[in-house]
């Protein structure tokens, strides 16, 4: 049950009102309440993850996917499964990532799943499991992790308090690039 209500759309500053235009998603609807500069930095942000260029999609999706478990957030998952299908995860691997085992994941896609993990639930991975995702990425790609786990951690975090519900219809990709209101 929604908590908090959405804000109203006509007493949004413009560039919030073409924002919520072209991203009609509740979640980007919720962060309309927040300040200007906060509305704009996490719509960067989430722009930013998105992008192929940061985290392949696999890799990517594996991250989200473990954080919207962890957090149970149903809405993210919503969206996230479907992604994560069209990036080329497999039944068996996304059984894993709902599972926590990951046996059925590429060592690469396993590491980040471990990672992710010990990251959201100890706050700090383990000597080795950071070892193991160095091992597979650069340190580019371990701070792009930390980076997408903390994004989704905070929008899990506003789902959960605003109660917003899940959008009527998954998402078909991320888009990484601000979305033309036409």
């Amino acid at each position: 049950m929604q908590r908090i209500p959405f804000p109203d759309f006509a007493a949004l500053p413009a560039a919030t009102q073409k924002t919520l235009a072209a991203v009609p998603l509740n979640v980007v609807r919720i962060c309309a309440h927040a300040s200007q500069s906060l509305f704009d930095a996490q719509g960067q942000l989430g722009r930013a993850v998105a992008d192929p260029q940061v985290l392949e999609p696999r890799l990517r999706e594996t991250v989200v996917l473990r954080v919207a478990y962890l957090s149970n957030s149903e809405y993210e998952l919503h969206h996230h499964i479907p992604l994560a299908r069209a990036a080329g995860l497999t039944e068996a691997e996304l059984a894993g990532l709902a599972s926590g085992s990951y046996a059925a994941l590429d060592p690469l896609l396993a590491a980040a799943a471990r990672f992710t993990d010990e990251v959201v639930q100890r706050l700090a991975p383990t000597d080795a499991t950071l070892a193991a995702l160095r091992a597979a990425v650069s340190d580019r790609i371990v701070v792009n992790i930390v980076l997408t786990i903390g994004c989704y951690m905070s929008i899990a975090r506003l789902i959960a308090v605003t109660g917003i519900g899940c959008d009527a219809e998954a998402l078909t990709h991320l888009p990484h690039r601000v979305p033309d209101a036409g």
